[in-house]
Formats: C-alpha cells, sequence, structure tokens
C-alpha cells in the first residue's frame, strides 16, 4: 500500500509536469529514468528519492517544497489547492513588473466573478 505522503508527491510531479507540457517519457530521460518509473511515481507506487526529487524540482522549474504541497508539511500553515491553470494564472501574475497591472489583473478578475474588492483583497 503507498504511503499517502508518497500518493501526494506524485501527484504533484504529475500536475508540475502536464503544467509544463512535458511527457513522462522527457522528463525520465532527464532524469536517466523510464518513462515507466515516472508513471510509478507519479501514482506513488514508487517512493522517489531526494536526489530525484530535487532533480524533478529543478527540471520542471518549481520549489522543491510545493512537491511536498498538500501533504501537510507546510511551515505556512494549510495551502489552498489550485487547478494547473490557476496555478499558470499565478504565476503569470507573480512576473508583472507593474503594480498598475496587478490592480487591473485584480480588477478584471473582480468583475468577471461578481466578488466585492474587499473579499479578493
Amino acid at each position: 500500500m503507498p504511503d499517502p505522503v508518497d500518493i501526494i508527491v506524485g501527484r504533484n510531479v504529475r500536475q508540475f509536469r502536464a503544467l509544463r507540457r512535458v511527457s513522462q517519457l522527457e522528463l525520465g530521460e532527464a532524469l536517466g529514468l523510464t518513462f515507466q518509473q515516472i508513471q510509478k511515481y507519479e501514482k506513488g507506487a514508487n517512493r522517489v528519492s531526494a536526489s530525484k526529487l530535487h532533480q524533478i524540482a529543478v527540471f520542471l522549474d518549481v520549489d522543491i517544497s510545493a512537491l511536498f504541497e498538500g501533504a501537510g508539511m507546510s511551515p505556512f500553515g494549510s495551502r489552498v489547492e489550485l487547478s494547473p491553470d490557476a496555478y499558470a494564472l499565478a504565476l503569470s501574475y507573480d512576473k508583472l513588473n507593474s503594480p498598475a497591472g496587478k490592480e487591473a489583473v485584480k480588477t478584471i478578475v473582480t468583475l468577471m466573478t461578481g466578488e466585492s474588492a474587499e473579499t479578493t483583497a
């Protein structure tokens, strides 16, 4: 029976891999593994070693702690689970250099969702 943390890590690897449009084969080749091994990691059937976790995080350009998201191990308390699209949007938002641009995005989202400005602040 897979450990719940291994399942969460595998799910997060799959999510970030898909978000970056990287196939299991491509990730496997980058790590010197078969795509079948990547499948086993993503299903939580096989535990990922610390060195492979580091390689995965570097290759997918994510903080290694993001691979444990949802495992209840965050020093920052509970986090919100995001869809791949929401995560991509959040990454793009963080890259905006203009405070006015960020405000414009927040205004658009607020208007489209019908939320009040106080709820999104």
